[in-house]
């Protein structure tokens, strides 16, 4: 027998179609009516309940004719399907029994306990749950009733049309899973709420009155800690039946209730507490666990003293969905976790910014002058990266050279008061971010407006200096190498190579966006080595440390503490990104991403070095024109990739609403148009 194993490209679209359709097919209502046995495998009662919920999401007017579209179809589905089995009460028996033995041997703790919250108890362990469970869906012969929701309500509008679900459907499937019901078929929800709301309970106490948080709480520990109180009045509520006429029983909800309370205002203040010295993942995480699990407590509460109130089924299952949904998401556990670390970052980023805005003249032209200087270390710092290279070295041994060559030049830029402009985007775009919480008024855009042609003066001001000091310093240092040794630093081929590099034509603007990148990250790495320099203590560490204090002295000691508490997110920055204009291209080389470092600074340098090799006749080629454009479109890529990436991330770590953009850029835009001078050259006023 031959057997086929190639398939065709129409097998293969095929597939893929019926693949893309599966996810939202479902069985008619004749199929549905096969309904599984009592005492069929718990797997096969928990497919047929998974199909009904597939079913009734899939509206299909042949199935309910005469009826008009409503908000949720779902309703309309469900109300034909109960006025269906009122017609047939054997069916609705079993239909009733399948759904009563469902709830029996399907585990209801893990999903009143566990569902939508943290399982793993830290923050990289959960991350790696959600990206399995991403991709690999529960099987249903699994015993909870967490893995049925996790299966049947995948919809994004299942939580809505649950909540909204009516008085008469909420009395109508309540009389459909207790019909005919025999004794000792019911279930025990009212138990597994209590019980859940214990479980939940210690885990909120273990979390409250662990270090991470015992030690970040004010004035609150042991026996004072609402954490410890938590337990002891649950099971004073929870003991007997709901006792809601009786004064001390009341009493006690009371309590409870300005318990849960102090409980959240003692999440707020761990988070002030991170917010002052330094953000933990870990702690943040743990911490919106807690208050995620503090609001199930409450909402499970409540269902369980309004019995008689149906309405409270329907919210509790719908949240119950939209912590399921949620639970998936990657991307909503990164955001709660990393939102108040990324806000520190950019609110010291913006403290670094301001200072490299100008808005006077005195300051445009103090920016002016340092990047002067920033242009003239660069330059040394490109001659020095040529000799490197000339070496022949090993690779490793290359790049560890190439690495300090850089990082020490950006310190020497730093430590010497100069300035590197493309360093700068990443800085200042957190500044002008923090303005748009009043742009709404007409003073606050006005004071957008300022601050961003400010910070467009000076970013020009220091591609300016930066450019006009490079280019002569990279050629007098090449005429006087020529003068000393007869020759120049590069033979003719290599110049001719290097002002291909910087041609719009080679790939040098795809290079100059991913040098934006770069310049990004280190601003970001030093945001995170100054949260975590803050978060260790380790300004005390170095002050305290007893092998310093006996060799340097307490006083040396203690300034090398503030300095180094002064000065650790600028050596961070600047060795960071030294480290990534080097690793960098070598990790996407390996990874198969063939990119470069274009940044417009070492370009120019680069650029007249090797112009200058050449001798007057590169004035008559081509590349020599196509260079000098590159250069240019280089500063403006580096300049505005660094600055939208900054600016977005500050955007979003500061949670804006939706915001009027275009409002924003017509201000703007009248402003240049009104005064294009000013945005270049410093002028007396900008209005």
């Amino acid at each position: 027998m031959e057997i086929k194993w190639m398939l065709g490209f129409k097998d293969i679209s095929r597939l893929w179609r019926r693949w893309k359709d599966s996810r939202n097919a479902s069985l008619a209502l004749d199929s549905l009516l096969v309904i599984p046995e009592v005492h069929a495998d718990l797997a096969d009662r928990n497919r047929w309940l998974v199909e009904v919920a597939y079913w009734l999401r899939q509206p299909n007017k042949d199935d309910v004719e005469g009826v008009v579209e409503a908000s949720h179809p779902e309703h309309v589905r469900l109300r034909a399907l109960l006025k269906f089995l009122d017609g047939r009460p054997d069916a609705k028996l079993q239909i009733a029994r399948v759904l009563r033995s469902i709830l029996k041997d399907n585990d209801a703790l893990s999903l009143l306990c566990d569902t939508g919250v943290a399982t793993r108890p830290n923050f990289w362990g959960e991350m790696s749950e959600r990206i399995r469970n991403k991709f690999i869906a529960p099987p249903p012969n699994k015993p909870e009733l967490a893995v049925l929701f996790a299966l049947g309500f995948v919809g994004e509008h299942d939580a809505s049309w649950v909540h909204d679900l009516d008085q008469d459907l909420l009395k109508a499937i309540h009389g459909l899973v207790h019909y005919q019901e025999l004794e000792g078929e019911g279930n025990h929800l009212f138990d597994d709420l209590s019980e859940a709301i214990h479980i939940l309970i210690s885990y909120i106490g273990a979390a409250g009155l662990s270090y991470s948080v015992r030690s970040r709480l004010r004035d609150v520990s042991g026996q004072h800690s609402p954490f410890y109180k938590l337990a002891k009045l649950a099971e004073e509520i929870l003991r007997d039946e709901p006792r809601l006429q009786d004064a001390a029983y009341q009493t006690c909800l009371k309590d409870f209730k300005v318990v849960i309370d102090s409980c959240y205002v003692a999440c707020d203040d761990v988070y002030n507490h991170l917010d002052e010295n330094g953000v933990s993942v870990d702690t943040v995480f743990q911490v919106e666990t807690m208050r995620l699990r503090l609001a199930r407590v409450e909402l499970l509460l409540k269902s369980w003293l309004e019995r008689e109130n149906i309405k409270n089924y329907a919210y509790l299952t719908a949240d119950l969905i939209m912590t399921v949904q949620g639970h998936r998401s990657v991307k909503r556990l990164a955001e709660q976790s990393f939102a108040l670390l990324s806000r520190k970052v950019v609110e010291r980023s913006a403290e670094t910014g301001e200072h490299y805005i100008a808005s006077t003249r005195e300051e445009y032209f103090s920016i002016l002058k340092k990047s002067l200087g920033g242009g003239a270390v660069v330059a040394g710092t490109v001659y020095l990266k040529f000799l490197i290279t000339n070496l022949n070295l090993a690779r490793f041994f290359e790049n560890v050279f190439l690495t300090v060559n850089y990082a020490g030049s950006f310190l020497l830029i730093q430590f010497a008061n100069f300035t590197l402009a493309t360093k700068q985007p990443a800085m200042t775009a957190p500044a002008l971010a923090q303005l748009l919480d009043h742009v709404k008024s007409k003073e606050g855009l006005d004071a957008f407006v300022d601050r961003s042609i400010y910070l467009i003066r000076s970013q020009a001001a220091s591609v300016f200096g930066n450019l006009a000091m490079v280019v002569p310093a990279a050629v007098l240092i090449q005429v006087a190498i020529m003068f000393i040794i007869g020759t120049p630093s590069m033979s003719s081929v290599k110049a001719q190579a290097v002002l291909q590099t910087v041609s719009p034509f080679s790939g040098a603007l795809i290079f100059a966006a991913f040098t934006g990148v770069l310049l990004w990250l280190s601003s970001l790495i030093a945001g995170l080595v100054d949260n975590w320099f803050v978060l260790h203590h380790m300004q005390d560490v170095i002050r305290y440390n007893r092998r310093l204090n006996i060799v340097f002295g307490e006083v040396r000691a203690s300034r090398w503490s503030i300095w180094w508490r002064e000065n650790i997110a600028i050596v961070a920055a600047n060795v960071s990104l030294g480290v990534l204009l080097v690793l960098g291209p070598s990790l996407m080389i390996s990874l198969g991403f063939g990119l470069d470092v274009r940044h417009v600074t070492l370009s120019a340098g680069s650029f007249a070095a090797a112009a200058t090799a050449l001798g007057w006749k590169v004035f008559l080629t081509a590349g020599f024109w196509l260079g000098i454009v590159g250069v240019l479109l280089i500063g403006v890529i580096n300049v505005l990739v660094s600055f939208s990436l900054a600016f977005h991330m500050a955007l979003r770590s500061r949670d804006l609403p939706e915001l009027d953009r275009l409002r924003l850029y017509l201000a703007l835009r009248d402003r240049i148009k009104g005064n294009v001078r000013g945005v270049i050259l410093p002028g007396n006023s900008l209005k």
